[in-house]
């Protein structure tokens, strides 16, 4: 017997029941199962008018599942589950770690810091960047240690997701 996770499921069951089961439904058994199917199709309807702009970023990320996973749709799902399970601040956090992870690696290649892979570098490569660094030192500690502060971040991702709400919020 699989177990009734969704309200699909639930109504599947109970079609099931009012069809092949034992149980001999009645007219208003009959009645109030539609009843039922149709006030959960138009509550899923409403539910999705009011949550556009998570509908159109999900389908978006959904998507990108789908396709990362070559059409599987479980795993893409799973993985869904997973992204909306965390807090806001671990997308914050996440957030902040990369912009910070970009810009020390866009100052990095302002002062022409070699690329490779510290075994694959000549002595020359590793003197020049030792030069380099030791040259920008305080800069570089600076970009090391994080340009973007949490708070400010927060409040500047808190403005963002505002003003594209109130941008999208009654587009269809």
């Amino acid at each position: 017997m699989r177990k009734i996770t969704t309200i699909e499921r639930a109504m599947e069951q109970f079609a099931y029941r009012l069809q092949n089961g034992k149980y001999e439904p009645n007219q208003n058994d009959v009645d109030a199962f539609k009843f039922v199917a149709e006030w959960i199709n138009r509550e899923k309807v409403k539910e999705i008018n009011q949550n556009l702009l998570f509908a159109k970023l999900f389908c978006h990320v959904f998507g990108q599942e789908v396709e990362y996973y070559k059409g599987d749709f479980k795993i893409a799902q799973a993985k869904m589950h997973e992204y909306l399970k965390n807090p806001i601040e671990f997308y914050y956090n996440r957030f902040i770690d990369n912009i910070n992870r970009i810009a020390l690696n866009s100052y990095s290649d302002s002062l022409c810091l070699s690329k490779k892979i510290p075994a694959t570098r000549s002595q020359q490569e590793i003197d020049n960047d030792s030069k380099i660094i030791s040259e920008n030192q305080e800069e570089m500690l600076k970009y090391l240690n994080g340009v973007f502060e949490e708070a400010k971040t927060y409040q500047s991702l808190n403005n963002t997701i505002s003003e594209f709400i109130n941008k999208y919020k009654n587009e269809k």
